[in-house]
């Protein structure tokens, strides 16, 4: 493996998570779009000259996709949604990505996901059907960490779908962070797939019991948009 960060391994995610999606083509990203979460973002640069069907490449692959800013002016989930085609194979590509918090809150870890569909709709990639974040070797960069102090040195492998970074400080508000580098494994057999990323914050105690007071938290329905949690 190759971790700029600690990591960890843990098993979760019921039976009941795991849905089968429908079968298409893909391989080879094509366009994106993104959609819910996030005000702004900017700098993208998508990958050019694909080394095409590089599964498992050793370190990172040439196959890089830039997002140089995303600013959350929320503590909400952003959705990324990836049109694919058919490679006849594993395509490989590397994310470096920076990351703004202009939320209001310091942030206590940062989560990233893959699935289909977007907003409510959402759900995670089923196991062993081939979009996976570089699993099972995990040989390329896996970064959380780029400012000692002020970001998330310890990296958590829920799944090969869900990862996420915590530990340390966390991120504070209005502190911009990059680079966050991660690898994405995308097959054939899906047309479509959605990279979903999002923080949790750390709300003092009093800010809390105001937030729930306003209706704040509490009127969430889906946990993965607003996630808050007490300081002791």
């Amino acid at each position: 493996m190759s971790f700029s960060n600690t990591c960890r391994f843990v098993t979760l995610l019921a039976a009941s998570t795991l849905v089968a999606m429908p079968l298409a083509s893909a391989g080879k990203i094509v366009s994106f779009d993104w959609t819910d979460g996030i005000v702004s973002i900017a700098g993208i640069e998508p990958p050019f000259d694909l080394t095409i069907n590089n599964d498992d490449v050793v370190d990172d692959s040439p196959n890089v996709m830039e997002v140089r800013q995303k600013d959350f002016r929320g503590v909400e989930h952003i959705d990324i949604v990836f049109e694919v085609m058919n490679t006849d194979g594993v395509t490989e590509y590397s994310f470096i990505e920076g990351v703004q918090n202009s939320s209001g809150f310091d942030w206590e870890s940062y989560h990233i996901q893959l699935g289909f569909g977007t907003g409510a709709d959402f759900v995670l990639s089923t196991p062993g059907d081939g979009l996976d974040f570089d699993a099972p070797l995990y040989n390329s960069t896996i970064q959380f960490d780029p400012a000692p102090g002020f970001s998330f040195p310890d990296v958590t492998i829920v799944s090969e779908d869900y990862i996420f970074a915590d530990g340390g400080p966390g991120q504070p508000d209005t502190f911009y962070n990059e680079p966050f580098v991660f690898s994405i494994d995308v097959p054939d057999g899906i047309d479509t797939f959605t990279l979903r990323q999002f923080p949790i914050a750390v709300v003092p105690e009093p800010s809390v019991m105001i937030l729930i007071a306003l209706g704040g938290c509490a009127a969430l329905a889906d946990p993965a948009l607003y996630l808050c949690r007490m300081t002791q």
